[in-house]
């Protein structure tokens, strides 16, 4: 009887288990298509080949507009409207297609016909420049990256119009991208095509935030751009225009395809410059991961100039030679026209060398200068030091809050002046600091004396309550001046300085700095400088020379030849250049710099000419260069021809690189000559373990008014 009665409950329990499962199944709601997709499309009348669609439809979600068969949709809200610009000149008709999404991804579509009437005509002039020829007859020209010129390739933010972020130096860049070819045409009849030839295995160079555009299943690192292959996905050849702004500026739009690196999806590019020698344009990102957009710069040249551009014949106005040095007097150089600049402290760039005046730096034999840079075996390494923990803390030293820790996620940390930051793990976990990890500080062999790192804090500091910092520290000397400097990332202007000193050696000690009497500012950025007015290492066994005619000879306008034979070995960085006389007064770049030659060794063969002014320096300098072959085996001529309106660079003859000058700028008074082989340092780079010693010969240095 109970097996039965047990048997009966079973079942039960079944029934009810059942009716319970089914009492929790969901109601699906109906899912209903988009209906009454309508396609309402705007076409401008004034033949700039402007249309605006705004679809609307019953129960859609959002739209996706194409505008030419096979091209990618543009992504709309319901209620918002796409615009697109037809670069086509002439008359025709064209579809426009609406996509229409509801719930669940159902979609209905509309297609609508349009007419066009386009007449988008570019100059003659401007066409001549961009596609050759004489503007008015079919042409084609190709170009290609500037790669070996600083500043060819960056990135900045909206707010202004420069690379602040990142500013490439010579070919710095993947070499997937540097093998893409551009190429403008035009039939001769207004119409105008732009197509993208890539280089090896048919890749381009994506930027990493758009890299789950073209391949949803890749995990991209961040910073981390990739070579792919989407010439299956993307538009490699497309008409394109040249677009007079209202605001007086002009555009290069090149419809749905892109100017060989992919980050500026509209492709649509702010022209900085246009010449028949340089294309350099500025366009902005919509990062397909939702990153914030950026400014990218871009710059190219004719792929007949090869690396570095070709160029015309010097024509020169100035041939009355009015001082030359033909080093014709062996021994010292003639102090009528040199003296020295002597010692090491990195001259601003990092430099590892220490200059001399000793013959074997620096001698005239053999009817030419020599300038030699050489290894000597000696110096005394980088100095090291270490940092930690920076807190506020109150009177009696407590700290009362931790700003930074540098455990996990570190802040960028930004070294300059020849000091060099790493996040690495503690070296000396013991005494007062145990933690994981530390910031390690390096001031190199050649360091300014302020030579420093910055970060910015997360939140600008209050100081309302506590008003001392407190950062533990790590030294190799007792003694050392460290100086904290704290600023509004936004405005340097507005800053506080205080010192402390080190009172231990190779050990953690905590440094306090009394921030009460600093001025009420928005303090969100910290610079630190340890052994601060103390310039770093002596050379680390480098030696030099660096002679200049200040105070000698110096000049307004005119041509400067030299011949010479270069330096070579990675490191070396040897030039021929010339300084404005007013530099002890106003100091660099005010002073203004024209760089005559230049080279690297880790970059053999390339000569450099550049400018500096207060507008245009360092990274951002006036700068060309071009390949010439054998420049360490053999003599060549360099030359500068330095005129009111302009200032032109040559090898050979043959003028590489032009730029412009006018009275806002410092190349109008007296400058003199200096020239050095420096080591290493901002653009000389890594110096090659094995190098022993390597030699500038300069036959003869001549000035021609």
């Amino acid at each position: 009887m109970r097996k039965k009665v047990f048997g009966q409950f079973r079942i039960l329990m079944v029934l009810l288990l059942v009716i319970s499962c089914q009492e929790e199944e969901p109601v699906l709601e109906n899912l209903v298509a988009p209906t009454n997709v309508e396609v309402n499309a705007a076409v401008s009348t004034d033949q700039s080949g402007n249309v605006t669609v705004t679809p609307t439809a019953e129960n859609a979600i959002n739209f996706h507009v194409i505008f030419n068969p096979g091209d990618d949709p543009i992504t709309i809200a319901n209620g918002d409207s796409a615009t697109f610009r037809y670069s086509q000149s002439g008359q025709y008709s064209t579809p426009i297609t609406v996509v229409a999404f509801g719930a669940g991804g159902i979609s209905s579509s509309a297609t609508v016909s349009i007419d066009l009437d386009v007449s988008l005509r570019i100059s003659p002039e401007i066409l001549a420049q961009i596609t050759g020829g004489d503007g008015f007859s079919a042409s084609t020209k190709r170009w290609v990256w500037d790669r070996t010129v600083g500043g060819h390739f960056g990135v900045g933010p909206l707010s202004n119009n420069f690379p602040e972020f990142f500013s490439a130096g010579p070919n710095q860049i993947n070499p997937c991208m540097y093998d893409d070819v551009l190429e403008f045409s035009h039939d001769g009849n207004d119409n105008y095509t732009f197509s993208l030839e890539t280089g090896e295995g048919n890749e381009t160079f994506i930027n990493w935030t758009e890299v789950n555009r073209f391949f949803p299943e890749a995990t991209p690192q961040q910073f981390a751009d990739e070579c792919r292959d989407i010439s299956n996905q993307a538009t490699f050849e497309n008409n394109f225009i040249i677009i007079e702004n209202t605001d007086g500026t002009q555009s290069l739009n090149v419809g749905n395809s892109f100017l060989s690196y992919w980050v500026v999806v509209s492709g649509e590019y702010e022209i900085v410059e246009l010449s028949e020698n340089r294309i350099s344009v500025r366009g902005i990102s919509q990062p397909f991961n939702g990153d914030d957009p950026l400014a990218w710069y871009f710059s190219f040249i004719p792929e007949s100039d090869g690396i570095g551009g070709g160029g015309s014949t010097l024509e020169t106005e100035f041939t009355n030679l009015i001082w030359s040095d033909e080093f014709d007097i062996s021994g010292a150089p003639n102090p009528v026209n040199w003296t020295y600049d002597l010692g090491a402290g990195g001259w601003g760039n990092g430099e590892s060398q220490s200059y001399t005046s000793n013959p074997e730096n620096v001698i005239v034999e053999d009817d030419v200068l020599k300038i030699t840079a050489m290894a000597t075996g000696g110096g005394n390494g980088a100095d090291v030091y270490y940092f930690d923990d920076i807190q506020i803390g109150d009177d009696s030293g407590n700290a009362t809050e931790t700003i930074q820790d540098f455990e996990g996620d570190s802040p960028s940390i930004t070294g300059f002046e020849g000091a060099s930051t790493a996040v690495i793990e503690n070296p000396d976990a013991t005494g007062i600091n145990t933690s994981s990890t530390v910031v390690e500080f390096t001031k190199n062999p050649g360091a300014a004396f302020f030579a420093g790192a910055f970060f910015d804090f997360s939140a600008p500091l209050d100081l309302s309550v506590n008003a001392n910092l407190l950062i533990k520290t790590w030294s190799p000397k007792s003694g050392a001046v460290v100086r904290i400097k704290l600023e509004d990332a936004t405005d340097s202007t507005k800053f506080v300085e205080v010192d402390a000193n080190t009172t231990v050696t190779n050990a953690w000690e905590t440094l306090s700095y009394d921030l009460s009497g600093a001025p009420a500012f928005n303090y969100d950025r910290v610079v630190i400088f340890f052994d601060f007015g103390e310039d770093g290492p002596v050379g680390s066994g480098y030696t030099s020379a660096r002679i200049k005619s200040q105070g000698l000879q110096e000049f307004t306008y005119g041509r400067v030849e030299a011949r010479a034979k270069l330096p070579t070995g990675g490191g070396t960085w040897p030039a021929i250049w010339m300084l404005g006389a007013n530099f002890p007064e106003v100091g660099w770049p005010a002073a203004g710099e024209m760089d005559i030659m230049e080279h690297v060794g880790n970059q053999q063969d390339i000569v450099f000419g550049s400018t500096h002014d207060p507008n245009n320096f360092g990274g951002t300098a006036r700068t060309g260069s071009t390949l010439v072959a054998g420049v360490s085996e053999e003599y060549h001529i360099y030359e500068m021809e330095w005129t009111s309106t302009e200032i032109q660079f040559a090898v050979d003859g043959q003028v590489y690189h032009t730029v412009t000058n006018d009275g806002t700028l410092p190349f109008n008074n007296d400058f003199f000559f200096i020239m050095n082989v420096a080591m290493g340092g901002s653009f000389g780079g890594d110096i090659d373990a094995a190098f022993t010693d390597s030699t500038m010969e300069v036959d003869y240095i001549r000035m021609y008014q």
